[in-house]
Parts: C-alpha cells; structure tokens; sequence
C-alpha cells in the first residue's frame, strides 16, 4: 500500500479517520501528514509536527492504524518512511509499544536523559501528557 502526503484539502478526512479511531488527534504546528488508503478509504495515517521553527525535532504523533487492518505490517511502514523524511524525530508512546518503537530504530528514553536529549517545548508537552497517562515514555530517532 501506498504512502501519500496529506494536501491541505485532505485533512477534513483525515480527522474524520482519528475520530473514527477513537483517538483525539489535531494539527498543533508546522504539520506534515502521511496516510495509507484502502479503496480510497484511509486506513492508517501519522503527523509529523515542528512544532517551533526554530528547533530541527519534529513531534512523531497520531501514528494509528484502523482496527480492520492492524497486524499487517501498516504501522511499521509509516514510522519507516517517517525516519527517512525527517531527520529528529521525537515520539510520545504508551510503554507497552517499546518493542515496536524500538524494533524501528527509535531509542527509549530514560527520565534521565529527558533533559538533555528533549527540546524544553516537547519536554513540557510530555509532562503535561504523562499527568494522564502514567505509562508514557518518549522515543527518538536514532
């Protein structure tokens, strides 16, 4: 299946496929969207955010896959095609996809390196997240 990047007409759709999900996703700076159709229907998509001009990390988030058709690889293939068109990629993921971060090239953060390996704005944007969701930890690319 195809990656397509997502053209500004394509976002109503886009949001209409996350809401679809269940899952809450928005567009929260300089965006760039990428997106798999099955039958002209999106079936996994991701955003990829820089989310201060000035800083060269870009926040990985949104990375979901339609419940139909999760386990066949979708999901792999978008981070994988995310590392190759941006270089500084910082992620936000529930501990239990460790492996799957891990096993696409993205390092786990310890709380130690937070600090030093995260920008302030995303490191204020993960704690404001992980107040939610306890089992949060941060990936970055390698």
């Amino acid at each position: 299946m195809k990656i397509s990047k997502a053209k500004k007409s394509d976002k109503k759709a886009i949001l209409r496929f996350y809401k679809k999900q269940h899952y809450s996703a928005s567009f929260i700076g300089f965006d760039q969207c990428y997106f798999m159709t099955d039958n002209e229907n999106i079936i996994a998509a991701m955003i990829v955010s820089k989310i201060k001009s000035q800083h060269h990390h870009q926040f990985l988030h949104a990375l979901v896959v339609d419940k139909l058709f999760q386990q066949q690889g979708l999901a792999t293939k978008l981070l994988r095609f995310a590392l190759t068109q941006h270089k500084f990629l910082v992620c936000f993921a529930n501990e239990c996809l460790s492996d799957f971060y891990i096993r696409n090239s993205m390092l786990k953060l310890t709380d130690e390196q937070l600090s030093y390996e995260v920008p302030e704005h995303l490191l204020l944007r993960y704690k404001s997240y992980r107040k939610k969701q306890s089992q949060l930890k941060v990936f970055i690319s390698q």
